[in-house]
């Protein structure tokens, strides 16, 4: 198998990121705001997860992170920082590369699977001959472990399997040579052998190659074999930030707690199953107080009067936040639950 070329040490940093609708004719700051200043970092080679049911923003961040925002979005405020240079509104910085979720509608279906990745390499790195970029295209097939690479570079998107295509599509995010990843529910309709296939190969190149690996998934279960940390959305806010397993284990945001108690494993060991009534407000019905109030089982009139901040959960739990004015305890949580 060929070598991998490394990539130099960087990290991503969010600061404040404020994300709205880009309606013609209002000012920036005055729109309909989808994502409300959002602030966290991923190292070099870190594994940061980003959860949060469907509508609380998860996309929204990582496709600002990457510079593929979809139209009629803009940025509001906030910084984005890759390693030590700043990213403009717009702006892909070349060292960020984005996996989505559905590859079969990110590959060209018209495009050799070999060509579609020496593109990327010929993009990435100007005057690369189109020879080389194909020599280059096949070792980074064996790289993403895709059996046969040569014969298969010859081959269309539609003769892959699911989890080929995904590898396919690694393999087009890694010809940029990145410093940061981010991956956006990449095991998405995957069966549960594919889907650990699929992230054992991030989590090799994420430590091979020391990237900075942002994980979007709403599949708590992989984020806790995978992430050094774990953020959590809601309505386009982080409610609660913390490392995987301190999260996981003694959630502090009702909202997290009421999301664990919907995984069946979880339930089966408190001793019934208890959804997570209601849905993820549109942003037209975002409150200026808590925004999982209505949702939340222990909601009072202070939570809905004024905005939460998030906060550091006690002056001993480091790196823990928490945006809540009532955060569940160790004791506490077993005993409230979601609406």
């Amino acid at each position: 198998m060929a070598t991998m070329s490394k990539t130099r040490a960087a990290d991503v940093r969010v600061e404040g990121l404020s994300l709205e609708l880009d309606e013609p004719g209002v000012a920036v700051g005055e729109a309909q705001r989808l994502v409300r200043d959002v602030s966290f970092g991923v190292a070099a080679g870190e594994m940061v997860g980003l959860a949060g049911e469907s509508g609380s923003g998860k996309s929204l961040t990582a496709s600002a992170i990457a510079g593929l925002m979809p139209s009629g979005v803009r940025r509001a405020g906030g910084t984005i920082l890759i390693g030590a240079e700043v990213c403009p509104p717009g702006h892909r910085h070349p060292d960020v590369a984005m996996i989505f979720q559905n590859p079969m509608t990110s590959l060209n279906p018209s495009v050799r699977i070999g060509d579609q990745i020496a593109e990327a390499v010929r993009l990435r790195h100007k005057g690369t001959s189109r020879s080389a970029a194909r020599k280059r295209a096949v070792e980074i097939l064996e790289q993403v472990e895709v059996s046969q690479a040569a014969s298969r570079a010859r081959q269309y998107p539609f003769e892959f399997s699911g989890g080929m295509r995904q590898r396919a599509m690694i393999g087009i995010a890694i010809a940029r040579d990145p410093a940061v990843l981010v991956a956006d529910e990449p095991t998405t309709a995957l069966d549960v052998t594919v889907q650990r296939g699929v992230m054992d190969l991030i989590d090799r190149l994420r430590t091979d190659l020391g990237l900075a690996v942002l994980l979007i998934s709403h599949d708590l279960g992989v984020m806790s074999e995978r992430c050094d940390r774990l953020l959590v959305m809601y309505s386009g806010e982080l409610v609660e930030v913390g490392g995987t397993r301190q999260v996981l284990d003694q959630p502090a945001h009702p909202y997290v707690d009421g999301l664990l108690r919907c995984i069946p494993d979880r339930a089966m060991a408190a001793g019934r199953l208890q959804p997570l009534l209601g849905q993820v407000p549109p942003p037209n019905r975002w409150i200026s107080g808590c925004r999982f109030a209505d949702r939340c089982g222990s909601a009072t009139p202070a939570c809905e009067s004024a905005p939460v901040p998030l906060a550091p959960l006690s002056p001993s739990a480091q790196g823990r936040e928490v945006r809540c004015i009532h955060p569940l305890t160790p004791a506490t949580a077993g005993e409230r639950s979601a609406r």
